[in-house]
Parts: C-alpha cells; sequence; structure tokens
C-alpha cells in the first residue's frame, strides 16, 4: 500500500488541483447588472422593452426615409410582406379610409397613434353612428395586455349599467385580421387638447372644480371592493370630454390598468404623474391614481405641469422642490432609495448631488402657495376679481393638492373622504365663493348622494357635474385639429404648435378620440 497508495493520493490532488482551476478560470470577474438581463426585460419589464423597440424601429424608419429620398423606385428594394401585407413592419394594421371591418364598421381616418397600436373613426352602419376602434399590434404581448384591459373595461362597465361614474364604454370586441380590436363609444378633445387651447394659461377653478369632482367619483368607483381598478396612467390626454362644450369627461386608456394584488409591471405611470411610491419602487396601490390626480388638478388651473422631470432623478428632485424630503420610514423600505438618496452616519437622508450638476431649489422651497397664486389672484395674477378666485377658494384648493400629494400612500386622501371636503361645499350662488365663506350644507345641486356599499364599504356618490362649461371659458377656448404628433407615455412633454401653425376649427367640429 505505500509507494502506490502515495503514487495514487498524489495523482488524485493534482488532478482535484487542476480542476479547481480550471473552474475558478471559467468564474467571470464582472457580473452584468440585473436590471439588464434578458429574463427581467422580457418579463416584468415586457412592455417597457417593447416600447424601446418601438422608438428604435421609428427612428430608424424616418433615417431610411431621409436616406431613399430622390431615389428612383425601379431601384427600391421590394417590400417585405408581413400578415399577408395587412400589416406594416413595425405589427401595426395598415388603415386605409372606406375599409369596412365585418361589413359594420366603416374606417373614417386614424385619430391616435401609441405603442399598443392605433386607433380610427369609423362609422357603425348597424347602429348608425360613429365610434373609436382601437386595433391592437398583432403581437403577442400587446395582444394578452390588451385581453386584460378588455376583462377590466367589461367589468367596470357592467358595475356601471347606468354610466354614471365616468368611464369610457366598451360596446364590444372582435378579431380583424390577426388584430384584436376594441369598440368604443366615440368622445371629443381630452383635456390637454383643452389646456393646448387655453394656451396653456389654465381653465377656471370653478371649471376645475367640475373636473375635479367627476374624477374623484371615477376613482372612487374603481376603489370599491369589486372592482379595485388601478389605472396606472392617469394624466389629462386620458380624460376625454364627452361633448365640446360641456364638462361632462370620461377616463380612457386602461391598457397599463390592473387590479390590486395582480401588478404586473414596475414601469408605469406616465412620469410628470408618477407617485413617489412608484420612483421608489415600493409595491403601489389605488393611491397612486390619486397622486396622479393632484397633479392633473393643478396643471389644469394653472396650465404647466407641477413635476416635470426630465427622468426620474429630476422628477423625484422637483418633487421635494414644492413638498419637501419624503418621510425616513419610506425611505427605509423602498429599494431605489440609493438612486436619488445618500444615508448619513446621523441616520438621516440627504438629496445625492446630480450627474449633470443641475441646480435645485431647497427641499419645500418652491411654494404651492406661489404656484396657485392664493394671495395674488391666481397663477400669474390671471384671475384677479373674478367670482369664484377669492383667497378661501384658492386656500381650500390648495389644501385638497396636499392631501392628494401626500408621500405617504397610506395616508394620502382616499376618493371618498377627498368628495367630502370643504372644496366641493359650495355656495348657492351659482355654487362659487366669492370671500364670504362657505355655507355649512352644500347646495342641493351639488350634495353627493350616497348609496350603500357592499360590507359597510362607503358608499358611490351619484353622477355630479357635467353642465355646461362657463359661458365665458367657452367663448375663449377655439379647439383646432388634433396634431399629429401625441404626447408619448413617459417621455418629455413636447410643445405642440400654436394657435397659428394650426387650421381652426369650431366647437362643433367632428370629435376625435384617443382611447
Amino acid at each position: 500500500m505505500g509507494p502506490l497508495y502515495g503514487r495514487l493520493v498524489a495523482q488524485e490532488q493534482l488532478d482535484a488541483g487542476t480542476d479547481i482551476e480550471a473552474m475558478q478560470a471559467r468564474i467571470p470577474t464582472h457580473f452584468r447588472d440585473a436590471s439588464t438581463a434578458p429574463l427581467r426585460k422580457l418579463s416584468v419589464d415586457l412592455i417597457k422593452t417593447y416600447k424601446h423597440i418601438n422608438e428604435v424601429y421609428y427612428a430608424k424608419k424616418k433615417r431610411r426615409a431621409q436616406g431613399t429620398q430622390g431615389e428612383d423606385s425601379s431601384h427600391k428594394k421590394e417590400r417585405k410582406l408581413y400578415n399577408d401585407g395587412y400589416d406594416d413592419e413595425n405589427h401595426d394594421y395598415i388603415i386605409k379610409n372606406g375599409e369596412k371591418f365585418l361589413d359594420r364598421y366603416e374606417i373614417d381616418s386614424l385619430i391616435g397613434k401609441g405603442s399598443f397600436g392605433q386607433v380610427v373613426k369609423a362609422f357603425d352602419h348597424e347602429e348608425v353612428c360613429h365610434v373609436a376602434i382601437k386595433i391592437i399590434k398583432n403581437k403577442k404581448p400587446f395582444l394578452n395586455q390588451a385581453q386584460i384591459e378588455v376583462m377590466l373595461l367589461e367589468m367596470m362597465n357592467k358595475a356601471d349599467a347606468d354610466n354614471k361614474y365616468y368611464i369610457v364604454r366598451l360596446k364590444r370586441h372582435f378579431m380583424w385580421r390577426n388584430h384584436l380590436c376594441l369598440v368604443f363609444e366615440l368622445l371629443s378633445y381630452n383635456l390637454y387638447d383643452l389646456l393646448r387651447n387655453t394656451n396653456f394659461r389654465g381653465v377656471s377653478l370653478n371649471l376645475t372644480r367640475k373636473f375635479a369632482q367627476q374624477l374623484c367619483t371615477a376613482l372612487l368607483f374603481l376603489s370599491t371592493p369589486e372592482l379595485s381598478i388601478i389605472h396606472c396612467d392617469l394624466k389629462p390626454e386620458n380624460i376625454l370630454l364627452c361633448n365640446p362644450k360641456r364638462s361632462a369627461i370620461k377616463i380612457v386608456d386602461f391598457g397599463s390598468s390592473c387590479q390590486l394584488g395582480q401588478r404586473i409591471y414596475q414601469y408605469i405611470q406616465s412620469r410628470f404623474y408618477r407617485s413617489p411610491e412608484v420612483l421608489l419602487g415600493i409595491p403601489y396601490d389605488l393611491a397612486i391614481d390619486m397622486w396622479s390626480l393632484g397633479c392633473i388638478l393643478v396643471e389644469m388651473h394653472t396650465g404647466e405641469p407641477l413635476f416635470s422631470g426630465a427622468n426620474e432623478v429630476d422628477q423625484m428632485n422637483k418633487i421635494i422642490e414644492v413638498l419637501g424630503m419624503p418621510p425616513k420610514h419610506l425611505l427605509d423600505q423602498a429599494h431605489k432609495t440609493r438612486k436619488y438618496f445618500e444615508k448619513l452616519p446621523n441616520d438621516t437622508y440627504v438629496l445625492r448631488k446630480p450627474k449633470d450638476n443641475k441646480k435645485y431649489r431647497s427641499p419645500g422651497t418652491r411654494r404651492l402657495h406661489d404656484i396657485l397664486g392664493v394671495e395674488n389672484g391666481g397663477p400669474g395674477g390671471r384671475r384677479l376679481g373674478e367670482p369664484g378666485h377669492s383667497v378661501s377658494d384658492y386656500l381650500k384648493f390648495k389644501d385638497l393638492i396636499y392631501r392628494m400629494l401626500d408621500f405617504d400612500p397610506k395616508t394620502r386622501v382616499t376618493p371618498y373622504y377627498a368628495l367630502q371636503h370643504n372644496f366641493f361645499k359650495r355656495t348657492a350662488d351659482e355654487g362659487t365663493n366669492t370671500g364670504a365663506g362657505v355655507s355649512s350644507t352644500p347646495s342641493p345641486a351639488v350634495q353627493p348622494v350616497m348609496e350603500p356599499g357592499p360590507s359597510n364599504q362607503p358608499g358611490l356618490v351619484r353622477r355630479i357635474g357635467g353642465g355646461e362649461m362657463d359661458a365665458m371659458e367657452v367663448d375663449h377656448i377655439h379647439f383646432h385639429r388634433r396634431p399629429k404628433a401625441f404626447h408619448q407615455p413617459h417621455a418629455e412633454r413636447q410643445v405642440l404648435p400654436t394657435d397659428e401653425d394650426v387650421s381652426m376649427v369650431c366647437l362643433q367640429a367632428s370629435p376625435v378620440a384617443s382611447h
């Protein structure tokens, strides 16, 4: 056993050492960032990935078009057919005006386009009315998400059989040449169109109140236990007027929506309206829509986005300029805290210095009080002396906004309690406050009528508002043709053409909708 055994042991040790060295040589010294892993990009961040693919595609398409200008048609490459020639290379259906779907829906025109697909205006020959048809891309991930949208819309429409809660109506859906098509009622201009046509000066506090009351009612409806739906992309572009001369509105585009407990995506909400919990990577719930609503209401009155960040870090800094630092307990539990903040040895947080050295005001020093012009006649002093724009009116509006923009989603105002706020309690004097104080009882025209809710939950509010817009505002708001370039989700909003750059149409013009 002696010499032979010793040689065997020595050989085994040598072989083992060689194997270990070989294994160590195969171990990578640098590891890929988990956020860029293909598995993540094709699961959690799938929609984000496809949106990026769309951006790359359209950029290449633009460069290709510029490069082939003036080229003789005989030298152009033969175009590849997609879906037997019915689709373009981006899997969108090729729209042809006058084409009939199901021998029923006659295509009139393209009225919207996005990462999901396209929206067309069509005439329904069976019901003898115009409709909006959302044509989903011929691509599995978009089909899957659209099927969720259909399910949620059908749930909402069933729960709102009397059409009281400001949610767009889905008439039906069908497949057409491998594209899922959603048929909606045709609505009018969106609230961003409305702002654009005030030259971004904003609408009155009275009209803002009408919008706020309807939207809080819609969010209350979505929060009922049998629905528990999070819209996930509430913004002016997704709130449409039912009629260009009236203040009734409806929420559209549930393509990013989900039910509570069934959250799919982390990358949600358009940046200007993105809640702190989404920015920080904290699990979110229905409260994110209330944050978006607070941002929207300020924008509707001032004409400008409250927080217009160019990226997420810029967005967080702009929020903190107005609202101060987030509570420590939120930062302690968030997994993206280090993206924005640095923790000091004394267990407190400070903002990280921006990489681009951009300068910001100290936390909380850009006061909402000044943005709204509480004591100066409204934003830019433009509402000085107007009925319904007293200091008292503005103080109530400011208080409601602060409650909607609470950093902590657990203490952020809920739709039910928002509707009980003094901002919605008006005197019988044409429903406006002129500085004489507020009646202790809301006028019958606006008093919420509560219906019993399931399991002793707060009831829903009956349909309120939807009346004529203030006559003075209607006289000064003239809608124009919808621009071809839409504000894209998650992108910095671009300034649209001025009134002189677009053809004017009167208020009676054919409405458009983007669902």
